[in-house]
């Protein structure tokens, strides 16, 4: 329980972080003027504003300037495939075993998936998947494309491109579901920069009762260069071979002020998420 509580309180933090404006996408360069303008506004205001703060000079009291964003409910994108393997697998070895006989050990099964996300007002996500399941050791890839409304005000599109490819160590594996610990590396593709640090992740999928439905979860950390979060949780629906999933989806971004402009940029995202996968 303390896992989905944890889960659950960081899922509410990431939503109520999101209302706050946005100043700065995350490895994209302010651009000259920019601050000056904003600096202006805030003025007439009679608000302070914030300074940049550069790189080497951060304190723990020092403003940092970022662009938090965040999605009301909306409508989510439509996906075309994915899947929790594991899950139903382990659900049609129950069904053919006979009456009293531990169901086999789960062969290697292997998992593509593609899955949409949105963030309302901000933009969206696609997110492609592709996984190896065995009985312990497996491998898990994943590129998710990002499409943004530009955050200077114009009509223009940010785009990110976030990549990792992890093995994975399954260390409960049983008719119930899967527990995954996961580890390797990961690169995100900014405006105006490329981050490749080491990747770290954990997933659960586990069956509800008899029914088709299996409770979801996944959270995934790049602690450097760049930061990077990513949480997401739902529910899995099984149709033989097919399945459906829905849930919400949080993503946290920051440059940690690795550009040449002295700025930590970061970003957050929130928003539903739909699925549809295959696993053979």
């Amino acid at each position: 329980m303390g896992f989905w509580k944890t889960l659950c309180a960081a899922l509410a933090v990431a939503v109520l972080l999101g209302s706050a404006p946005a100043e700065a996408r995350f490895g994209k360069r302010s651009k000259p003027g920019t601050s000056d303008a904003k600096d202006s506004d805030d003025r007439d205001d009679g608000k302070q504003a914030h300074r940049a703060t550069p790189v080497g000079r951060l304190a723990s009291d020092a403003p940092v300037r970022s662009s938090v964003r965040a999605s009301g409910v909306g409508v989510g994108w439509f996906d075309v495939l994915f899947i929790s393997g594991p899950a139903s697998y382990h659900r049609r070895a129950r069904e053919v075993a006979p009456r009293g006989a531990r169901a086999p050990r789960p062969a290697p099964l292997v998992h593509l998936n593609v899955q949409g996300d949105s963030f309302g007002d901000t933009g969206g996500a696609l997110d492609l998947f592709m996984a190896l399941d065995g009985q312990r050791w497996g491998m898990d890839a994943r590129v998710s494309g990002i499409a943004l409304s530009a955050d200077d005000g114009s009509d223009d599109t940010d785009r990110l491109t976030l990549l990792d490819a992890h093995l994975t160590l399954s260390p409960w594996s049983t008719e119930r579901g899967r527990f995954r610990l996961e580890a390797g590396i990961a690169s995100a593709h900014a405006p105006d920069a490329i981050f490749v640090g080491p990747s770290f992740a954990a997933s659960l999928e586990a069956c509800i009762g008899p029914s088709p439905f299996d409770i979801e979860a996944r959270i995934q950390a790049v602690p450097f260069p760049h930061r990077q979060v990513d949480m997401q949780a739902g529910l899995a629906v099984h149709l033989g071979a097919l399945n459906l999933r829905g849930g919400w989806r949080t993503l946290y971004l920051s440059d940690a002020g690795q550009l040449d402009d002295g700025v930590v940029h970061a970003d957050l995202f929130s928003g539903p998420y739909l699925g549809l996968g295959l696993s053979f």
